[in-house]
C-alpha cells in the first residue's frame, strides 16, 4: 500500500475519504438487487467495481488538495470518472446482435448505448476538469514551499502518485473509450450497409460527440501528466 494512503487513513481526511468511497460503492451496490436480467446485472456491476475504484482515487485526491470535505467531493467525481469503463465494459451491445429479437431493436439499444457513453463521458470529462484545476493549484503551491524548504520531498512524492492513480484510472477510460468508438463505428457501418439510413446519421452524430469527448479527455490526461512532472524531485 502507498505511503499516502497510510498517511491518509490514520488521519481526519483519510477516514473521510475511506468512509466516502465505501458510501458510494454501498449506493451504487443496492442496483445489483433483484435484477433478473443477465445483461443488466453485468452493466449494473461493471458499473460498481468501477466507481467504487474511482470514488477512492477522487477521495484521495481530494483529500489532499482540501481536507475533510474535498474528499467527500473527490470520491463523488472519482465514482463518475471510474464508473465509466465499468459501464462501458458491462454492456456491449454492438456484439449481442442475436440476442434481440429484431434488427430494428438492436439499432435502437445500439444508438441509446451510444448516447449513454456520451452522457457518462461528458460526465467524467466534466469531474476531470475539476480535479486538474484544483491538483493543478495544490500542486504549485506545494512546489513553491518545497523551493523554500517549508515541506519535504515526500510531500511532493505523495501528491505526485496520487496524481499518477488518477492518471492511470483516465488512461484505462480513453482505452475502453476508443474500443467503444470502433464498435460504434462498425454499427453505424452496418446500418449503412442495409440501408438504415436514419439510423446511420443517428449513430454518425454519436460518434462525433464521443470523438471530441475522448480528444478532451487526452487533454485533461496529458495535463495531469504535467502536473506529475512538476511535482518530481
Amino acid at each position: 500500500m502507498p505511503d499516502k494512503v497510510r498517511t491518509l487513513k490514520s488521519g481526519t481526511a483519510g477516514r473521510a475519504a475511506t468512509a466516502a468511497a465505501v458510501a458510494v460503492a454501498l449506493a451504487l451496490g443496492g442496483g445489483c438487487t433483484n435484477i433478473e436480467d443477465d445483461s443488466t446485472r453485468t452493466k449494473t456491476e461493471g458499473t460498481l467495481v468501477g466507481a467504487s475504484i474511482g470514488a477512492g482515487v477522487g477521495a484521495l485526491i481530494g483529500a489532499l488538495v482540501n481536507g475533510k470535505n474535498g474528499a467527500l467531493t473527490g470520491a463523488a467525481i472519482g465514482a463518475g470518472i471510474g464508473s465509466l469503463s465499468g459501464f462501458i465494459v458491462g454492456k456491449n451491445i454492438a456484439d449481442r446482435k442475436a440476442e434481440f429479437a429484431s434488427r430494428e431493436d438492436w439499432l435502437d439499444a445500439c444508438i441509446e448505448h451510444a448516447h449513454e457513453v456520451n452522457e457518462q463521458t461528458r460526465s467524467a470529462n466534466d469531474g476531470l476538469k475539476r480535479e486538474v484545476a484544483a491538483l493543478d493549484k495544490e500542486s504549485k503551491t506545494l512546489a513553491a514551499q518545497y523551493r523554500k524548504k517549508r515541506v519535504s520531498a515526500a510531500a511532493l512524492k505523495s501528491e505526485r502518485d496520487s496524481i499518477l492513480a488518477l492518471q492511470n484510472d483516465t488512461r484505462q477510460n480513453i482505452e475502453a473509450l476508443e474500443s467503444e468508438l470502433l464498435s460504434q463505428k462498425k454499427v453505424a457501418q452496418d446500418a449503412r450497409d442495409n440501408g438504415d439510413e436514419r439510423e446511420a446519421k443517428i449513430m454518425d452524430n454519436e460518434i462525433r460527440q464521443l470523438t471530441a469527448q475522448i480528444k478532451e479527455m487526452k487533454a485533461y490526461n496529458q495535463r495531469l501528466a504535467d502536473l506529475s512532472v512538476r511535482l518530481a524531485v
